[in-house]
């Protein structure tokens, strides 16, 4: 009669045998997937095609932020809410009648040209019904902020600008400057005679040359 304690050996190292034989067969597999996977190609994940595609559009597309200034429009007359804008993307008349809130209902829009293009320091009148507005107020109104930019402005003047008023010099100009420095700028355009050097009959010269 067989033992059993014999039998159970023999069955326990029948099972070792198989268990041993797995092992190395699982290792064998595994470095081979290893093998494959440290041969293949790396491929970046982080950075795709359309990374690159989106990376050379932001480096060659302007930045429209800095792309545009802005210009101040004082306008009034038959508008909701008649003040001074600041508008940035299309200075035309109809932008800053949106951004003042419409037209009134008294507002006469055939005397209007929405699609006129406006400049810094322009003023913009919207007639009501029945009142006549010259031909030419809009060419008058662009005459006077063209004549107001060839000023020279003392606040805001560097010195060389300063310098092609009639009689300033350099030095004139170096004056001017540190005035207004000292008195955080001029209020007025006969301040002007409270530098040093520029009297009454200097500044009868310079006064229709110059704004603050």
């Amino acid at each position: 009669m067989i033992d059993i304690f014999d039998l159970v050996k023999e069955k326990v190292a029948t099972y070792k045998m198989w268990l041993i034989v797995g092992s190395i067969f699982l290792v064998a597999c595994v470095m081979i997937v290893l093998l494959k996977q440290s041969k293949a190609p790396h491929i970046p994940v982080a950075y795709t095609t359309s990374d690159a595609i989106s990376s050379a559009s932001s480096t060659t597309q302007p930045d429209s932020s800095t792309s545009s200034s802005a210009i101040m429009i004082d306008i009034k007359g038959a508008i909701k809410n008649p003040g001074v804008y600041d508008i940035t993307n299309e200075p035309r008349t109809q932008t800053v009648i949106a951004k003042a809130g419409g037209l009134t209902n008294e507002a006469d829009a055939m005397q209007i040209n929405l699609a006129q293009k406006l400049t810094d320091g322009q003023m913009i009148y919207i007639p009501v019904k029945g009142e006549i507005v010259s031909a030419n107020h809009s060419e008058t109104q662009k005459s006077e902020v063209e004549a107001k930019n060839d000023k020279v402005n003392l606040n805001t003047a560097t010195s060389e600008e300063l310098q092609t008023l009639d009689g300033v010099g350099e030095k004139k100009a170096d004056q001017i400057i540190a005035y207004r420095e000292a008195h955080g700028g001029f209020k007025k355009v006969d301040e002007l005679k409270a530098v040093s050097g520029i009297g009454t009959k200097r500044f009868d010269a310079l006064k229709d040359n110059i704004i603050v």
